[in-house]
């Protein structure tokens, strides 16, 4: 009897771990082929669900460009031959040279061109020019062949949608554009056309002439010093000057004599050593005054007075207007103490500060436009006359000069203003505002509105930016309408799938109706 109730009980044990084990299955989805975890779907290029750049467009720009061979890392089939299988499942597949049709030269020449490389390039080019490598900012970068962006198209449920949605057109236009680049400057006075003046002697200020603000001819006196040097210079002067005639008479008969066979040839040249000497010692005395500051005429005027007063004047060597006063009158001076600074002000210079990235791009000869900051509206046109060879290390800027024609006189040393260098010109160039481009995470597009409820994204090569635009080399045509305001909103789309609670849809490969 035991064992029989014994043989009951484990029976019902048995019965209750099953049903338990039955429960357990349902709940992790044994039975019903369910499970509480989230089921990853087939990629349909045959990759790696998530790595598969095709279907996830972002892994474009996550994973870098290949500068190895060329082309972005995602799509680059030496290094992850992976992405063959996905190239083949979208027929874009060249079995003659074992390369993506998009990336082969041999059977597309075309792409030479757009990608900038020379004849003898090998098979998978790089996809960006030379000059435009991976590291260039994004507005520089061409379009990627193997981008699949220009295949879409996004549409919104309805007219409506779209209004309520904010976007805002405009026309694809031809203008002449002139690529600038815009800095800070600092205008100066013409460092050719300006003269700090000191004494060239040791003295004290008799007189002042001029102050500032005054006007100035070349060859004006300004001030005068008094100082002994000056005298002591003239009668130097009038000594060697006297000494000269002197010895010029004495070799006249002295010759005269020797050829009377008279006097001796000893004599002669006795008279004509000293000759020379006091021509060495009339043009030493002159070059002394000279240094003084004396010009030609004044030492001649000297020596028909015999003038050998010690006034020592600072003459303008040119015309303008005194822009610094020091002197004064009974002070002492030295050679190193300014006393009057004059300049032209007709013409003044710009030191403009020009960032490091935009030097290659700077040259002698180039227009300036000048805005000074305390008076907007002012502008003034310039020349650059000189780019400096030597970058700041703590501002990574250079050095441009421009000479500013000033007759007015409205600019001033010191000053703060804005200049803009034109550096390129081009005609009838298609042009797009700045708001309508987007980086779609590979390439630059734009978005062509084709009906009320359809836009279609363009990839788009861009050329030099002005202020507010950008030139476009290829992408567009003249009179394409595109989006401006809202097209941030379009490039969601284009990355996330949606905009909301089914406010539009992205097909693929569909063609506006």
């Amino acid at each position: 009897m035991m064992k029989q109730w014994g043989s009951i009980l484990a029976g019902l044990i048995l019965v209750g771990v099953g049903a338990g084990l039955i429960i357990v299955a349902d709940r992790q989805g044994w039975l019903s082929g369910s499970s509480s975890e989230q089921v990853v779907q087939a990629c349909p290029h045959g990759l790696t669900p998530g790595e598969c750049p095709f279907c996830d467009e972002t892994l474009i720009e996550t994973m870098g460009f290949c500068a190895g061979h060329g082309v972005p890392e995602a799509f680059c089939t030496k290094c992850n031959p992976a992405v063959i299988a996905g190239f083949k499942a979208t027929g874009d597949w060249c079995a003659g040279h074992n390369i993506p049709e998009s990336q082969c030269t041999i059977c597309n020449p075309g792409l030479l061109a757009t990608q900038g490389v020379g004849e003898k390039t090998p098979l998978s080019p790089p996809l960006v020019e030379v000059v435009r490598g991976p590291e260039a900012p994004r507005s520089q970068r061409p379009p990627v062949v193997v981008c699949q962006t220009s295949t879409l198209r996004i549409r919104f449920v309805s007219p409506e949608t779209a209004r309520n949605a904010g976007l805002e057109y405009v026309k694809v236009e031809r203008r002449d554009v002139t690529q600038t680049i815009s800095c800070t400057a600092e205008i100066a006075y013409d460092g050719n056309r300006y003269a700090q003046l000191a004494s060239r002697a040791a003295g004290t200020v008799s007189d002042v002439k001029k102050d500032l603000g005054e006007p100035v001819k070349a060859g004006e006196i300004l001030a005068v010093v008094d100082s002994a040097e000056p005298g002591t210079a003239k009668a130097e002067y009038l000594q060697a000057r006297a000494l000269l005639v002197l010895w010029e008479k004495t070799h006249e008969r002295e010759q005269h004599l020797f050829e009377s066979k008279v006097g001796t040839e000893r004599e002669v040249l006795e008279a004509e050593t000293k000759l020379v000497e006091s021509r060495i010692a009339l043009s030493k005395a002159a070059q002394r005054l000279r240094n003084l500051g004396f010009s030609d005429a004044r030492i001649k005027e000297f020596a028909e007075r015999n003038d050998t007063s010690s006034r020592l004047p600072l003459i303008a060597p040119f015309s303008g207007v005194v822009v610094e006063r020091g002197a004064v009158v009974g002070e002492v001076v030295d050679t190193k103490t300014s006393l009057l600074a004059v300049a032209d002000t007709s013409r003044m210079w710009a030191m403009l500060d020009v960032y490091e990235s935009d030097v290659p791009n700077v040259r002698v000869g180039q227009p300036v436009v000048l805005e000074v900051e305390t008076i907007r509206g002012e502008r003034r046109g310039g020349v650059i006359t000189w780019v400096s060879s030597h970058v700041d290390r703590r501002t990574r800027t250079l050095k441009v000069r421009a000479e500013i024609e000033n007759p007015d006189g409205f600019l001033r040393s010191g000053m703060y203003g804005k200049a803009v260098i034109s550096i390129r010109e081009q005609e009838s160039a298609l042009i797009v505002p700045k708001d309508a481009i987007q980086w779609e995470g590979c390439c630059n597009v734009v978005f062509a509105r084709r009906s009320d409820m359809l836009f279609e994204p363009r990839k788009v090569r861009l050329g030099y930016e002005t202020d507010r635009f950008f030139v476009v080399e290829e992408g567009v045509e003249e009179n394409d309408e595109i989006v401006t305001t809202g097209s941030f909103l379009l490039k969601t789309e284009l990355l996330k799938g949606s905009i909301g609670a089914g406010c539009c849809e992205v097909d693929f490969g569909k063609e506006a109706s």
